[in-house]
């Protein structure tokens, strides 16, 4: 099972080979889900919960406890949730805040958890969710995790020269537990105004990071009408639900802008 339907975020998944994984599991039942939110710097925040469970390969869960910085120049892609193949039981239930919320699996594509009609659920700065698997006979155990969701990202700002760094501000959290995924976007056609790269660092929550100007060659000759800047918050947690199954979370949050030089 491939590493990107473990995680279902894009932003994440594209250096999911570099991130720093502190937790290794040799499980091979597993239940995702992410938890997607956009909104302004002072909120209520729209979330979008999304869940699959599924059998794979003993594999590593990426963790948003970055300790060193990476970065990267990969393919941008806008990934699907893919669906899974196990049964979780009839529904999910959420609880946010004192506000409760269940998912179902899509009547249009089975194997996908979602809020009824692929709803949304609104959250503060400082909630946190905590979901519950009924579990299934044959399928995945009945199990708990909880997260604090991410807050967003208040950018500094951004001024990109052509051949110089690129330095990056953000008003940090403070929080050990979450790190912050950095995509400079950008396409590598004449024509085209969709980018199709990305410069990717996943570092850590600090307030600050400096792309290199090596990094960003690529960049530098690309079509200016592509070109944004995509910085996202995630904070991840899991739990063990028994020695072949692991339920994992993820909670993202991402501020978008086009790049002018």
């Amino acid at each position: 099972m491939r590493l990107s339907v473990l995680l279902a975020a894009a932003a994440a998944l594209s250096l999911s080979a570099c991130l720093s994984t502190s937790e290794v599991r040799g499980t091979n039942r597993y239940g995702s889900i992410t938890i997607g939110a956009s909104g302004g710097s002072t909120g209520p925040f729209v979330a979008t919960p999304t869940a699959a469970f599924f059998t794979g390969r003993p594999t590593e869960l990426p963790t948003s406890r970055t300790t060193t910085d990476q970065c990267g120049t990969f393919a941008f892609t806008r990934e699907s949730f893919a669906p899974g193949n196990l049964d979780a039981g009839s529904a999910l239930q959420l609880l946010v805040g004192n506000e409760g919320y269940q998912m179902e699996e899509s009547a249009q594509v089975p194997g996908i958890y979602t809020l009824p009609g692929g709803g949304s659920f609104s959250y503060s700065a400082g909630d946190s969710i905590r979901v519950s698997v009924p579990g299934a006979a044959g399928g995945f155990p009945a199990s708990q995790v909880a997260l604090r969701l991410a807050e967003p990202i208040r950018l500094g700002p951004v001024v990109l020269t052509d051949d110089q760094d690129l330095p990056i501000t953000w008003e940090s959290n403070g929080d050990a537990n979450s790190g912050v995924i950095i995509s400079v976007r950008f396409t590598t056609s004449v024509t085209s105004e969709i980018p199709d790269a990305q410069v990717l660092c996943v570092v850590r929550d600090n307030g600050a990071y400096t792309i290199p100007a090596a990094t960003l060659g690529q960049y530098f000759a690309s079509n200016p009408a592509s070109r944004q800047l995509n910085v996202l918050r995630w904070r991840t947690n899991f739990s063990t639900v028994d020695e072949r199954s692991s339920l994992y979370i993820v909670s993202t949050l991402d501020t978008t802008m086009a790049l002018i030089d």
